[in-house]
């Protein structure tokens, strides 16, 4: 599936709780909220018996009785900043000229994209297909075995890991493909969504069962859209895993997180985790401030993969600073990291300074 900026933005039909076109927010709970121009919003409209409510991430707004929708509808807008302040949310897709709102440019979905913007986040069924017995087994039928033998190879190795193996990973692992055909580019014939699509097609035409790699698949293409979102609100924010052939895979997720006041004090963070046999289970961060300070954390509750963390600490530091990286502080717990025990996704879209009962000024 190729996505496109349109697309991602795209919504089914404008929405009767739009006047004119747009839904207007006062400047005070814009503020409070941490809405920004140009960004782009997804929210929810419900009718709840006499009630609206407006849904935004996890939180809702109370809408005037007049303005009853007839059906709910999920859609996403983008945000205009007026000059006093005041937030303007316009459906993605929907042209304002001079004081005149049109719906030409809107694209239906198709059911394809719902099934992705509804599609749980994070690589479980990618993990899945490549330890589920089912690729092996496919890979005895004379057809499927160049195809498994491809996708199977694509796993790394710990023992001989180099750093241009991890670049050629990521950069072929199927998050970047449309925007390298967008340049007329070829993909590489070792790109993992490329294989795996292709593994697809064959099983359906072999008459195959294709849902275990199907919703792997959906893995991949639901990353994408999380990355072109936060691309849409000019952040940075992408997630994959690296399967081994003998460590089973890590989680690993990035996020650029823009500092408003000096964008030259930009922060990075990395997150791994993984549960194997040998380490058990470990959770690592890493947040880089001012290129090269490193502040890491780390998890494990296996307590010898955690005593032989301490005995390598100094080791550590001393092969990042060779390579220009600068250790702030390294903080190892013998423990399960608390909270959410899957890698840190993008946080919400909006602020988490939204609260219920806020007042909206939906007069446009």
């Amino acid at each position: 599936m190729i996505i496109t900026a349109d697309l991602a933005n795209a919504v089914s039909k404008v929405n009767p709780i739009f006047l004119e076109g747009t839904l207007k927010i006062a400047a005070a709970e814009a503020k409070s909220v941490g809405l920004r121009d140009g960004q782009i919003i997804q929210a929810v409209i419900e009718n709840r018996g006499d009630h609206t409510k407006l849904l935004i991430g996890n939180k809702e707004f109370e809408m005037p009785k007049n303005l009853q929708t007839g059906e709910g509808s999920k859609f996403q807008a983008r945000v205009s900043i007026l000059n006093n302040g005041t937030a303007l949310l316009t459906p993605a897709g929907v042209s304002i000229s001079g004081g005149t709102t049109t719906s030409s440019a809107f694209v239906p979905l198709s059911p394809h994209f719902m099934n992705l913007l509804l599609h749980s986040s994070g690589f479980a069924n990618l993990t899945n297909a490549y330890t589920n017995p089912f690729l092996s087994s496919l890979s005895t039928q004379g057809i499927f075995t160049d195809l498994i033998s491809k996708i199977l190879g694509l796993r790394l190795s710990i023992n001989s890991l180099t750093s241009s193996e991890l670049k050629n990973f990521i950069l072929n692992f199927g998050l970047f493909n449309e925007a390298t055909l967008a340049k007329k580019k070829k993909l590489n014939p070792f790109n993992q969504k490329l294989l795996i699509g292709q593994l697809i097609r064959l099983l359906n035409e072999r008459g195959i069962d294709p849902q275990t790699v199907s919703r792997a698949f959906l893995d991949i293409e639901a990353a994408q859209l999380e990355s072109n979102q936060s691309l849409q609100n000019r952040e940075i924010f992408f997630s994959l895993i690296f399967p081994f052939k003998d460590f089973g895979t890590w989680d690993f997720s990035f996020s650029k997180i823009k500092n408003l006041e000096n964008e030259k004090e930009d922060t990075y963070t990395f997150n791994l985790h993984t549960d194997n046999e040998k380490l058990g289970e470990v959770w690592l961060r890493v947040v880089i401030e001012k290129k090269n300070n490193l502040n890491m954390q780390m998890w494990a509750p296996k307590s010898s993969t955690y005593n032989k963390s301490l005995e390598g600490v100094e080791k550590l530091k001393e092969l990042l600073s060779e390579a220009g990286l600068n250790v702030s502080s390294f903080e190892i717990f013998n423990d399960k990291k608390p909270g959410k025990e899957e890698p840190e996704k993008k946080k919400n879209l909006l602020s988490e300074n939204i609260f219920s009962g806020s007042t909206i000024d939906v007069e446009a």
